[in-house]
Order: structure tokens, then C-alpha cells, then sequence
């Protein structure tokens, strides 16, 4: 059955102006072009009985392949990991990474403690974040005998005192490890508690409060952490000036960097404290808690991880001063063998990937210094690449 032929207005044209002897040729051609265009055309309802009459084989549908994820690059168009990964020495985050080693159950906690104090007009002040390591006899000065841990975990100074055996201090801060637990009065010998800890990782976050008269704040603060500091008999030479023991030599080497005190209003600089001694790093000590008439200025720093420091030259002028706030954040492994409640909160953490452990360790090498300039995305990509490659474990 042929298509019902439907001429078009063109076509109805050429037919009506062309002689009686090409009428026919011009119908006929007309004809086959028709044909050409509508080739297999049928009615709808015989198309309709003739599909419905057959079976219809349907393909099934095909498998979506699965490519293989590639680790992160660092490029212009590589898509990043996000830099939140970045959490392995960051004591403010309460995600817990632990060692690459298996040990015995432990608690794992954070802690925040806050230290405000203000600059001076006629006096340099230095501030070292570290646990302080109790010394009785200079017993805790030895490798073989490295002594418990105090609840100390900062001093402020008068950076114009000089090193010697005991450095008087101007405030002192203890972190909650030890509980509430008040000091023995003075005369008595410290109190020994029955936790077991380790300082997992530790950092500060410096931010300026102002001036007391609501003027532009002036002056600046150094800070960063340092490998290693000397106090009390292994210094060399009892006589220098925590300044330039402390303060100086850390900034020619870079240390310690200056931030201007108004910035520090609206954008806290945060520093993260990387692993000073493996060994130390790793052990296990006893808490105790000193007594009121002990001298703190002479205890020694904790070589686990490295101490922080804050140099705030002095500043202003008449009564105007900078108020600062120091955050203090700790996270701590501990453990517990008396108090129930507290033992009832210690589990099991699975080793760390060796691998993954020290790109976290290597890493917080470049990221500390770069977050006094704000700009750590490398560095923390880096680790942050390395987390995803190997595998990260699972929050507590």
C-alpha cells in the first residue's frame, strides 16, 4: 500500500505553469521523490499488529566499569584532598592516631588550658609551653633515671633573668592530667598519683585580646616551637639572659617567627609541636603533683615533644598594655589502674601503618612553621595524600 502522495505548494505551482506535455513528467517525478522519502512507510495499525506480533529481545544493560582510583597529585587540575586530613599532631582535633607500635589499652583525652598575661613597658616576657619532668636530687637530669611528669605544662618569665639551677617565674599553668587535685602545702613533698600518661601531641594557639585602654595594640610576639631547651645545671654558662638563650638564638635560626599583635586580632596563629625524642616520646611515666613551696623554675623540660615558646618584647607606653591569650591544647594517652570509672574508658587502639606514621611524623616538620604564615596547604595535602594511599584510622 503506497503512501497517499501530498503535493506541496511549490510543486502545485510548477504543475499549473508547465505545458499539458510535461504535466505527466513532472507528476511522475514528483512521484518518485515522494517514494524515495517515505521508503518503508505503512499504515499504523498494520505497523501497529506486525510489532506487537513479534518478540522484542532486549540487551542487557551493560556494566559500568569501575577505574581504578589514582592517589592525589599535587596540580593545577588534580582535585586535592581536603586539608582537614591534617589532624595527626594537632592537639586542638580530638581524632587520636596512634602509635605504630601495640601497647597495652589506654584512655585517650584533650585537653584545652588557657594562660592570658599581658606585655610590659619595662620588661622582655617569655613563655615555654612543655611538661615539666619533677627532679628530686638532679636524678631527673640523668638519661637512666628521666623521672615522672608534673601537671605543669607552662611558665611565664622575665626573659631578662638569667639561667641558673632555679629560674624565678611570674605565672605557672597546670593541665587537668592529674584531676582537680590541690597542691601539698609547703614543707610537704609532692603528691604522687597513681596515673600513667604520655603527652601524645601538643599544640598553641596565640591570639591578642586587645589593650587595656582600647587603643591600637602595638608591638608583636615571636612564637614557634624548638627542638630542645637547657635550664638548671646543664646549661653552660649560668649567666646568660633567657633572652638571648631562648629568644634570640631561636629567631636567627628561624624558629621563631614575629607576627605584629594587632593581626593577632582577628587571626590566632597556631603552632604544632612535633616529636622531639622518639624514645622519650614513647614512655610511659607517673604523674605527680608538686607542692606550694617547691621551686618550679627548677625543674627540667620534658624532651618528648618539642617545647613551644612565646617572646613578647616589650611595648607601649604609660599604662597601656597588649592582653594575650594563650589556648593550650593537649591530648593525652593515659592510663588509670585504680579509678574504675576512669579504667572503664581504656581500650584497645590498633597500630598505626608504619608507613603512614611517619609520613604523619616527617610532615608536621613543614607544616608548623608554614601555619605562622598562614599558607600550610601544601604541607598538609601532603600528609593529607599520604593519609588516603595508606589508609587512615578511625576517629575515637
Amino acid at each position: 500500500m503506497a503512501p497517499p502522495q501530498q503535493l506541496t505548494s511549490k510543486q502545485l505551482r510548477a504543475l499549473a505553469n508547465a505545458s499539458p506535455q510535461s504535466q505527466q513528467q513532472l507528476q511522475a517525478s514528483f512521484s518518485r521523490q515522494y517514494a524515495l522519502a517515505n521508503k518503508g512507510w505503512q499504515p499504523r495499525r498494520e505497523w501497529w499488529k506486525e510489532a506487537s506480533s513479534q518478540t522484542v529481545v532486549r540487551r542487557a544493560p551493560r556494566k559500568r566499569q569501575q577505574r581504578e582510583r589514582q592517589p592525589a597529585r599535587s596540580g593545577k587540575h588534580v582535585t586535592k584532598v581536603p586539608r582537614a586530613l591534617g589532624y595527626a599532631f594537632d592537639a586542638f582535633d580530638h581524632r587520636h592516631l596512634p602509635l605504630d607500635e601495640v601497647t597495652a589499652p589506654y584512655a585517650c583525652t584533650n585537653f584545652v588550658s588557657v594562660l592570658e598575661f599581658t606585655s610590659a613597658v619595662d620588661m622582655d616576657k617569655i613563655c615555654v609551653v612543655s611538661p615539666r619532668v619533677y627532679s628530686s636530687g638532679g636524678f631527673a637530669l640523668q638519661p637512666q633515671f628521666p623521672g615522672p611528669l608534673t601537671d605543669v605544662i607552662a611558665m611565664l618569665y622575665d626573659a631578662n633573668e638569667s639561667i641558673d639551677a632555679a629560674i624565678p617565674i611570674l605565672e605557672f599553668l597546670r593541665c587537668p592530667i592529674a584531676g582537680r587535685l590541690s597542691r601539698p602545702a609547703a614543707g610537704q613533698n609532692a603528691k604522687h598519683t597513681t596515673v600513667r600518661a604520655r603527652l601524645h601531641n601538643m599544640s598553641v594557639s596565640l591570639e591578642c585580646l586587645g589593650t587595656n585602654t582600647g587603643l591600637y595594640p602595638p608591638g608583636s610576639a615571636y612564637i614557634g616551637s624548638v627542638p630542645n631547651i637547657e635550664t638548671g645545671p646543664t646549661t653552660g654558662d649560668a649567666n646568660t639572659k633567657l633572652k638571648a638563650a631562648w629568644a634570640v638564638d631561636s629567631i636567627e635560626v628561624g624558629y621563631l617567627r614575629s607576627t605584629p599583635a594587632a593581626s593577632l586580632v582577628d587571626n590566632p596563629v597556631q603552632v604544632n609541636s612535633a616529636i622531639a625524642e622518639s624514645i622519650s616520646y614513647k614512655s610511659w611515666r607517673d604523674i605527680v603533683v608538686m607542692a606550694s613551696g617547691h621551686d618550679l623554675g627548677s625543674m627540667a623540660f620534658s624532651n618528648c615533644v618539642e617545647p613551644i615558646v612565646v617572646y613578647v618584647p616589650r611595648c607601649g607606653s604609660g599604662d597601656t598594655v597588649v592582653q594575650y591569650r594563650l589556648n593550650i591544647g593537649q591530648q593525652w594517652c593515659s592510663r588509670h589502674p585504680t579509678d574504675v570509672l576512669l579504667r572503664a574508658t581504656q581500650k584497645q587502639y590498633p597500630p598505626t601503618p608504619p608507613g603512614l606514621w611517619h609520613t604523619a611524623v616527617s610532615a608536621i616538620k613543614d607544616i608548623g612553621p608554614k601555619l605562622l604564615d598562614r599558607a600550610a596547604s601544601a604541607a598538609v595535602d601532603t600528609l593529607a595524600a599520604g593519609i588516603q594511599r595508606i589508609g587512615a584510622p578511625s576517629a575515637p
